[in-house]
């Protein structure tokens, strides 16, 4: 057997392990799958589902905000791809949160029925927006394959001049959704040490 042949072997039973664990987490609950209870809702698995994604995404506000807003042009090459991996980590994020809800497809609530004493609630509505602006900063890409129609052309200029502004909002909603992120660990207060 070929290595590439061994590698997609094992590719598959990894994505078939996974989707198994999926069912099992949609059918018997999260508890079934991860070990938690209320007793102790906390532990190895919000660390890497939720802030796995968001230590990812860290480095595409911080090298946008040194290419674009400070000129640092040594990370010129690697924005596109810092943003993307930006984007890609918050979309790692979002699937996260919909495998931490209680009833994912309730999802939607959050737009509706406010409950802004809740840091969940922040960081729901600041993840639902910076992936926005990661996919509007990151169009451009896209839009730079297809210089011929007229209609992405202006649709990709309209975006090159609100770029700085995206930038700035970028950072602004992911600093907002870390800090929240980290002040989930004080809602159990008495499992922290001083």
């Amino acid at each position: 057997m070929k290595k590439i042949d061994k590698t997609k072997l094992i590719l598959w039973i990894i994505l078939g392990i996974a989707a198994s664990v999926a069912i099992t987490r949609f059918i018997f609950g999260l508890g079934a799958t991860t070990n938690l209870t209320d007793n102790t809702p906390w532990g190895f698995w919000i660390g890497f589902d939720v802030m796995g994604g968001v230590a990812l995404a860290a480095g595409g506000f911080v090298i946008a905000a040194f290419n674009y807003i400070f000129g640092v042009k040594e990370f010129h090459s690697i924005s596109r791809a810092a943003i993307l991996t930006a984007f890609l980590g918050y979309v790692a994020e979002v699937i996260g949160l919909l495998f931490d809800l209680g009833l994912p497809w309730n999802i939607w609530h959050m737009l509706i029925f406010w409950n802004p004493h809740s840091p969940l609630f922040e960081v729901g509505w600041c993840v639902m927006l910076y992936l926005t602006v990661l996919f509007l900063e990151f169009m451009p890409v896209v839009f730079e394959r297809f210089p011929n129609l007229s209609l992405l052309n202006k649709i990709h200029k309209a975006l090159f001049k609100v770029r700085i502004p995206l930038v700035i909002l970028g950072i602004m909603l992911s600093t907002l959704n870390q800090s929240s992120l980290g002040s989930l660990f004080l809602a159990m207060p008495y499992r922290l040490h001083p």
